[in-house]
Protein backbone atom coordinates (compact mmCIF):
# COMPACT_ATOMS: atom_id res chain seq x y z
CA UNK A 1 0.00 0.00 0.00
CA UNK A 2 1.53 3.18 -0.94
CA UNK A 3 0.79 6.04 1.34
CA UNK A 4 1.41 9.82 0.50
CA UNK A 5 1.06 13.48 2.15
CA UNK A 6 -2.63 14.66 2.83
CA UNK A 7 -3.75 17.94 2.94
CA UNK A 8 -7.07 18.03 3.54
CA UNK A 9 -7.38 15.78 6.70
CA UNK A 10 -4.97 18.25 7.92
CA UNK A 11 -6.70 20.95 7.34
CA UNK A 12 -8.88 20.60 10.47
CA UNK A 13 -6.08 21.18 12.59
CA UNK A 14 -4.56 23.71 10.57
CA UNK A 15 -7.35 25.39 10.50
CA UNK A 16 -8.26 25.60 14.62
CA UNK A 17 -4.92 26.90 15.32
CA UNK A 18 -5.88 30.31 12.96
CA UNK A 19 -8.15 32.49 14.63
CA UNK A 20 -12.11 32.92 13.61
CA UNK A 21 -12.49 36.72 12.54
CA UNK A 22 -14.20 38.66 10.34
CA UNK A 23 -12.48 40.28 7.34
CA UNK A 24 -14.11 42.40 4.73
CA UNK A 25 -12.59 42.86 1.64
CA UNK A 26 -10.75 46.31 0.62
CA UNK A 27 -11.21 45.83 -2.87
CA UNK A 28 -9.80 44.27 -5.71
CA UNK A 29 -6.97 46.54 -6.09
CA UNK A 30 -5.46 46.38 -2.63
CA UNK A 31 -5.03 42.29 -2.78
CA UNK A 32 -6.01 40.29 0.17
CA UNK A 33 -3.74 38.99 3.90
CA UNK A 34 -4.56 35.15 4.59
CA UNK A 35 -7.12 34.35 7.17
CA UNK A 36 -10.06 32.87 8.45
CA UNK A 37 -13.28 34.02 7.67
CA UNK A 38 -17.01 33.36 9.42
CA UNK A 39 -19.25 34.25 6.56
CA UNK A 40 -23.24 35.29 7.60
CA UNK A 41 -25.60 32.64 6.57
CA UNK A 42 -27.04 33.78 3.13
CA UNK A 43 -30.75 34.92 2.25
CA UNK A 44 -32.62 34.75 -1.02
CA UNK A 45 -32.19 39.07 -1.11
CA UNK A 46 -28.65 38.31 -1.33
CA UNK A 47 -29.30 36.40 -4.88
CA UNK A 48 -29.13 40.06 -6.29
CA UNK A 49 -26.45 41.79 -4.95
CA UNK A 50 -24.00 38.48 -5.42
CA UNK A 51 -25.02 38.41 -9.29
CA UNK A 52 -24.38 42.27 -9.35
CA UNK A 53 -20.83 41.01 -8.03
CA UNK A 54 -20.42 38.60 -10.63
CA UNK A 55 -21.88 41.06 -13.36
CA UNK A 56 -18.76 43.82 -12.55
CA UNK A 57 -16.67 40.54 -13.24
CA UNK A 58 -17.87 39.74 -16.46
CA UNK A 59 -18.79 36.26 -14.64
CA UNK A 60 -22.34 35.17 -15.32
CA UNK A 61 -25.19 34.87 -12.92
CA UNK A 62 -26.12 32.05 -9.81
CA UNK A 63 -29.72 31.11 -10.78
CA UNK A 64 -29.91 30.71 -6.92
CA UNK A 65 -28.68 30.43 -2.87
CA UNK A 66 -30.37 27.59 -2.06
CA UNK A 67 -31.60 27.62 1.93
CA UNK A 68 -28.59 26.84 4.05
CA UNK A 69 -25.87 27.95 1.97
CA UNK A 70 -23.76 30.55 0.67
CA UNK A 71 -21.59 31.48 -1.96
CA UNK A 72 -17.88 31.77 -1.84
CA UNK A 73 -15.60 33.47 -4.96
CA UNK A 74 -11.63 33.41 -4.78
CA UNK A 75 -9.50 35.20 -7.72
CA UNK A 76 -6.72 32.55 -7.80
CA UNK A 77 -3.19 33.27 -9.12
CA UNK A 78 -1.11 30.36 -8.62
CA UNK A 79 -0.42 28.31 -11.46
CA UNK A 80 -3.54 29.41 -13.10
CA UNK A 81 -5.48 32.44 -13.37
CA UNK A 82 -9.19 31.90 -12.53
CA UNK A 83 -12.08 32.52 -10.75
CA UNK A 84 -13.27 30.17 -8.42
CA UNK A 85 -16.94 30.08 -7.35
CA UNK A 86 -18.71 27.24 -5.23
CA UNK A 87 -21.54 27.53 -2.61
CA UNK A 88 -20.58 26.30 1.26
CA UNK A 89 -22.95 25.26 4.13
CA UNK A 90 -23.92 28.26 6.09
CA UNK A 91 -21.15 28.19 9.74
CA UNK A 92 -18.19 26.47 7.66
CA UNK A 93 -15.17 28.42 7.73
CA UNK A 94 -13.99 29.83 4.43
CA UNK A 95 -9.92 30.16 4.49
CA UNK A 96 -8.22 32.01 2.24
CA UNK A 97 -4.90 31.79 0.49
CA UNK A 98 -1.78 33.52 2.13
CA UNK A 99 -0.20 36.01 0.10
CA UNK A 100 2.98 38.09 0.74
CA UNK A 101 6.18 39.32 -0.68
CA UNK A 102 6.87 35.81 -2.05
CA UNK A 103 3.47 35.15 -3.89
CA UNK A 104 0.75 32.55 -2.80
CA UNK A 105 0.81 29.59 -0.70
CA UNK A 106 -2.11 27.43 0.16
CA UNK A 107 -5.86 27.25 -1.55
CA UNK A 108 -9.22 28.47 -0.75
CA UNK A 109 -11.25 26.08 1.05
CA UNK A 110 -14.33 25.62 3.40
CA UNK A 111 -15.27 23.48 6.21
CA UNK A 112 -16.58 22.34 9.58
CA UNK A 113 -12.81 21.19 10.04
CA UNK A 114 -13.32 20.43 14.19
CA UNK A 115 -15.90 17.82 12.21
CA UNK A 116 -13.17 16.71 9.88
CA UNK A 117 -15.53 18.49 7.26
CA UNK A 118 -14.38 20.31 4.08
CA UNK A 119 -14.08 21.64 0.30
CA UNK A 120 -10.55 22.19 -0.90
CA UNK A 121 -9.46 23.63 -4.52
CA UNK A 122 -6.57 21.85 -6.46
CA UNK A 123 -5.26 23.18 -9.90
CA UNK A 124 -3.23 20.93 -11.87
CA UNK A 125 -1.54 21.07 -15.28
CA UNK A 126 -2.97 17.79 -15.67
CA UNK A 127 -4.62 17.38 -19.39
CA UNK A 128 -7.80 17.13 -18.95
CA UNK A 129 -9.19 12.98 -19.52
CA UNK A 130 -12.54 10.74 -18.94
CA UNK A 131 -10.96 7.85 -17.56
CA UNK A 132 -10.61 6.72 -14.12
CA UNK A 133 -6.76 6.54 -14.21
CA UNK A 134 -6.56 10.64 -15.00
CA UNK A 135 -9.52 11.27 -12.02
CA UNK A 136 -7.33 8.68 -9.45
CA UNK A 137 -4.32 10.53 -10.42
CA UNK A 138 -5.77 14.36 -10.15
CA UNK A 139 -7.63 13.80 -6.93
CA UNK A 140 -4.63 12.24 -5.28
CA UNK A 141 -3.12 15.39 -6.04
CA UNK A 142 -5.86 16.93 -4.61
CA UNK A 143 -5.14 15.06 -1.24
CA UNK A 144 -1.17 15.27 -1.11
CA UNK A 145 -1.06 18.90 -1.99
CA UNK A 146 1.33 20.72 -0.07
CA UNK A 147 0.40 21.55 3.81
CA UNK A 148 -0.59 18.19 5.34
CA UNK A 149 2.27 16.04 6.78
CA UNK A 150 -0.46 12.50 7.24
CA UNK A 151 -0.63 9.97 5.02
CA UNK A 152 -3.02 8.10 3.06
CA UNK A 153 -3.86 5.16 1.53
CA UNK A 154 -6.29 2.66 -0.08
CA UNK A 155 -7.67 5.37 -2.57
CA UNK A 156 -10.53 4.57 -4.74
CA UNK A 157 -12.54 5.87 -7.21
CA UNK A 158 -15.66 4.98 -6.58
CA UNK A 159 -18.17 6.31 -9.24
CA UNK A 160 -18.10 9.27 -12.31
CA UNK A 161 -20.95 11.22 -13.27
CA UNK A 162 -19.94 13.03 -16.09
CA UNK A 163 -21.56 16.70 -16.40
CA UNK A 164 -20.95 20.28 -15.82
CA UNK A 165 -19.20 19.96 -13.47
CA UNK A 166 -18.33 16.33 -13.72
CA UNK A 167 -18.20 14.63 -10.73
CA UNK A 168 -16.36 12.10 -8.97
CA UNK A 169 -17.44 9.57 -5.56
CA UNK A 170 -13.86 9.01 -4.20
CA UNK A 171 -12.99 7.09 -0.50
CA UNK A 172 -9.80 6.42 1.25
CA UNK A 173 -8.34 5.49 4.57
CA UNK A 174 -6.23 8.41 6.83
CA UNK A 175 -3.14 7.38 8.88
CA UNK A 176 -3.31 9.72 11.50
CA UNK A 177 0.27 10.31 13.46
CA UNK A 178 -1.31 8.83 16.45
CA UNK A 179 -1.17 5.66 14.90
CA UNK A 180 -5.14 5.44 14.19
CA UNK A 181 -6.97 4.94 10.75
CA UNK A 182 -10.13 6.85 9.45
CA UNK A 183 -11.89 6.52 6.67
CA UNK A 184 -12.52 9.15 4.48
CA UNK A 185 -14.63 9.67 1.64
CA UNK A 186 -16.50 12.32 -0.56
CA UNK A 187 -17.27 14.11 -4.22
CA UNK A 188 -14.92 15.98 -6.14
CA UNK A 189 -16.32 17.72 -8.80
CA UNK A 190 -13.78 18.35 -12.25
CA UNK A 191 -13.59 21.20 -14.98
CA UNK A 192 -10.92 22.23 -17.31
CA UNK A 193 -10.12 25.54 -18.26
CA UNK A 194 -7.56 26.17 -21.54
CA UNK A 195 -6.29 22.30 -21.46
CA UNK A 196 -5.75 22.08 -17.57
CA UNK A 197 -7.62 20.50 -14.67
CA UNK A 198 -9.22 21.92 -11.51
CA UNK A 199 -11.33 20.06 -8.77
CA UNK A 200 -13.32 20.53 -5.75
CA UNK A 201 -13.01 17.99 -3.10
CA UNK A 202 -15.53 18.04 -0.72
CA UNK A 203 -15.03 15.04 2.03
CA UNK A 204 -15.46 13.80 5.58
CA UNK A 205 -15.55 10.69 7.36
CA UNK A 206 -17.36 7.83 6.19
CA UNK A 207 -19.65 7.77 9.69
CA UNK A 208 -20.83 10.98 8.64
CA UNK A 209 -21.11 10.49 4.85
CA UNK A 210 -24.17 9.61 4.51
CA UNK A 211 -26.08 12.60 6.42
CA UNK A 212 -23.34 14.82 5.04
CA UNK A 213 -24.13 13.72 1.55
CA UNK A 214 -26.11 15.81 0.01
CA UNK A 215 -24.49 19.03 1.21
CA UNK A 216 -21.26 17.59 -0.52
CA UNK A 217 -23.33 17.47 -3.47
CA UNK A 218 -24.66 20.63 -3.77
CA UNK A 219 -20.68 21.79 -3.18
CA UNK A 220 -19.66 19.69 -6.01
CA UNK A 221 -22.26 20.55 -7.79
CA UNK A 222 -22.14 23.98 -8.18
CA UNK A 223 -18.38 24.12 -8.62
CA UNK A 224 -17.60 26.63 -11.32
CA UNK A 225 -14.29 27.66 -12.62
CA UNK A 226 -13.56 30.45 -14.75
CA UNK A 227 -10.62 32.22 -16.81
CA UNK A 228 -9.59 35.64 -15.44
CA UNK A 229 -9.04 38.38 -17.90
CA UNK A 230 -6.86 41.02 -16.73
CA UNK A 231 -4.91 41.27 -13.58
CA UNK A 232 -7.22 40.69 -10.11
CA UNK A 233 -5.04 40.39 -7.29
CA UNK A 234 -5.75 37.18 -4.83
CA UNK A 235 -8.84 37.38 -3.06
CA UNK A 236 -12.06 35.42 -1.65
CA UNK A 237 -15.23 37.05 -1.07
CA UNK A 238 -18.50 36.25 0.09
CA UNK A 239 -21.58 37.77 0.59
CA UNK A 240 -20.60 40.13 3.34
CA UNK A 241 -17.87 41.35 0.47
Amino acid sequence: MKASTCLLCALPAAAALAPATRRRALGWAAGAAAGVALPRPAAAADLNSWNKKLDKLGLPPLDKIPGGFAPVLSSVNQEQSLFVEFLRPDGWLVVKPSVNTNGEDGTVSAGDYGKGDSAALYVSDLRPATDKAYYAKLLKGGIAQKGGGELYQEFKVRKVTPGAPTTVDFSYELLTGAGFIVERRGVAAVTDVNGKSQALLAVTTSARFKGLEPKLRTIADSFRCYEKVGSVPTDTFGLED
